[in-house]
């Protein structure tokens, strides 16, 4: 195998989930390092004939702030609390994903025989970019968790941040790790060949 596919499963095998984050970059790190990879990885991650319906947005300082802020207050219960007041306190920010629902629509549109199954290819690439993102950071020297408070995060992002027709997906909390991850077990999962 060659070098370059080893250390491509090598990052895909760290990618970890890492909460305990604090809320700063690592001193080598840009916010504008985080957009790159981010515009990079939503521009070439594969979608249904190629109608490319991934977006993302990054939220840092209030803007990430009041977003979480809004999730921990819609929801009811502190047992809940506990996961979006760690985002919204230990991270530096959140890569917001989101998918247009106009290009599905369209595809729907387009290719009626295949309508049903356009919203889990919208899915699927969506899962896709959220992977790729978060293993790339890991690769910058950040930490991340992948969240899904998405009713509540789009209830919360200011007026005329995204447009209606987006529907958002996850959200990708990330900061500098303040500790490792923890260690991780594999269940027994063989690929078998058939001939």
């Amino acid at each position: 195998m060659s070098a370059t596919v080893q250390q491509f499963l090598k990052a895909i095998a760290a990618r970890r989930t890492i909460y305990a984050l604090k809320p700063e970059l690592p001193s080598n790190v840009s916010i504008s390092d985080i957009q790159e990879v981010v515009q990079a990885i939503i521009k070439d991650t594969p979608t249904s004939f190629n109608a490319q319906g991934n977006r993302a947005i990054i939220l840092t300082g209030d803007s990430h702030k009041n977003v979480w802020n809004s999730v921990v207050d819609a929801i009811e219960g502190e047992s809940g609390k506990k996961r979006p007041t760690s985002a919204r306190d230990e991270a530096y920010g959140s890569i917001i994903f989101l998918t247009d629902d106009k290009t599905t629509e369209k595809l729907q549109t387009d290719f009626p025989a295949w309508s049903a199954i356009f919203p889990s290819f919208a899915d699927h690439t969506t899962g896709s970019a959220q992977i790729s993102t978060w293993t790339a950071i890991e690769l910058l020297g950040l930490g991340g968790h992948l969240q899904h408070y998405n009713g509540y995060v789009k209830a919360a992002l200011p007026e005329g941040a995204i447009p209606q027709e987006w529907t958002v997906q996850a959200q990708l909390v990330f900061g500098t790790p303040a500790a490792p991850p923890g260690d991780k077990s594999y269940i027994e999962n063989p690929v078998k060949i058939l001939n």
